[in-house]
């Protein structure tokens, strides 16, 4: 199974991922900052504290978060 292996917020929205099978992904999440879900993201400085959880998961906080599986259905549109 693949895992996120590194995870680095940018100041433009975009998260840089690195998975455990050498695949790169820049992940924007502008077009969802207008969501419920996302849109206390907006605030940069919460953005930057983006983390990776269990090597599957990017994790702001509960309520806030997406699965690898999440951004790869995202990627596919």
């Amino acid at each position: 199974m693949t895992k996120i292996i590194e995870l680095m917020p940018k100041d433009d929205f975009t998260l840089y991922i690195e998975l455990s099978n050498h695949h790169k992904i820049i992940y924007d999440i502008k077009p969802r900052l207008h969501t419920i879900r996302f849109m206390m993201l907006r605030d940069l400085e919460l953005f930057r504290k983006a983390r990776i959880e269990n090597g599957n998961t990017v994790v702001w906080d509960a309520q806030c978060q997406l699965t690898i599986d999440e951004i790869m259905t995202q990627i596919k549109r």
